[in-house]
């Protein structure tokens, strides 16, 4: 074999070598029934962004996004791709770690209660890029998990602290489910904040709407609440304004509401309690 040969075999070599793991995280849901079904959140040097490469939609087939089918009678767990087709994975390129946001996992054709499964393991896996960054929140929100916590502070269920979750009651609240992985670098509310950093909340006791801002573009966005005090966040646009309506029928008392915060990519919600007097 010739001096030359050698080299480049060398080099190839070190480049698989140096190639970055695909990080596969899966949420494996079993339903009353038996019925199992999985979705996927995966990490990959090769991935793309809904819009990235400009202009998109861009759907990365070869990692899972493709479309599935879920009309056919049976359980199935499911997402929405960038085409708007159902499909059962979302990727992201490494240069997101350790941000993972859009996965919102909605069901079918399912029998209660529900199990949800997941390897915590994954999130200290050690071929992951930490000179970015690393995992410091991983949850899994909506209806059901934003007043199920086992974290106590009401911002949704923690995966990084257990490895299943068991749903058994407020079923019709269960779905769609939002899930999210950030570092832990947002802002809150009641922690100190430099003059750079600080949210402007007012009017706060407020009578039926609170007025948020943060810094950032201007674009915005609002929330709504419900008369149960559960808000339902609809968002157009990476929001540092936002106004929070609440109905008069809610009672005085401390409410946990939304806010958006960004560490890196993308904008993220989060829920933190604030004081609103409203009328009787």
């Amino acid at each position: 074999m010739s001096r030359n040969l050698l080299l480049a075999l060398a080099c190839g070599l070190a480049v698989v070598a140096a190639a970055q793991p695909t990080w596969r995280f899966h949420l494996a849901f079993e339903d009353g029934a038996g019925a199992r079904d999985t979705i996927w959140m995966v990490y990959d040097t090769a991935a793309t962004t809904g819009t990235f490469p400009y202009p998109g939609p861009n759907v990365d087939t070869l990692l899972g996004e493709g479309p599935v089918v879920v009309n056919d009678g049976q359980f199935h767990v499911f997402l929405t791709n960038a085409l708007g087709d159902t499909t059962r994975t979302n990727a992201y390129p490494y240069f997101i770690y350790p941000s993972f946001d859009g996965t919102i996992i909605d069901a079918i054709n399912w029998t209660p209660p529900m199990t949800i499964r997941w390897d915590t393991s994954l999130f200290h896996a050690p071929y992951l890029p930490y000179a970015e960054g690393s995992f410091g929140l991983a949850f899994l929100d909506g209806g059901y998990f934003f007043f199920h916590s086992n974290t106590g502070n009401e911002t949704g269920y923690s995966m990084l602290i257990t490895d299943s979750a068991f749903v058994n009651e407020d079923l019709d609240y269960l779905f769609p489910i939002p899930v999210y992985f950030d570092a832990d670098n947002t802002i809150g509310v009641g922690e100190h904040q430099s003059a750079e950093t600080a949210l402007r909340l007012w009017p706060n006791p407020a009578q039926r709407v609170v007025h948020v801002q943060a810094p950032g573009s201007e674009s915005g966005g609002s929330a709504c609440f419900g008369p149960d005090g559960c808000a339902s966040s609809m968002w157009s646009t990476c929001p540092p304004m936002v106004h929070w309506m609440f109905p008069r029928s809610i009672r005085a008392s401390t409410h946990p509401c939304p806010y958006p915060t960004k560490s890196r990519f993308p904008w993220h919600i989060r829920k933190d309690p604030l004081a609103l007097q409203l009328p009787a």
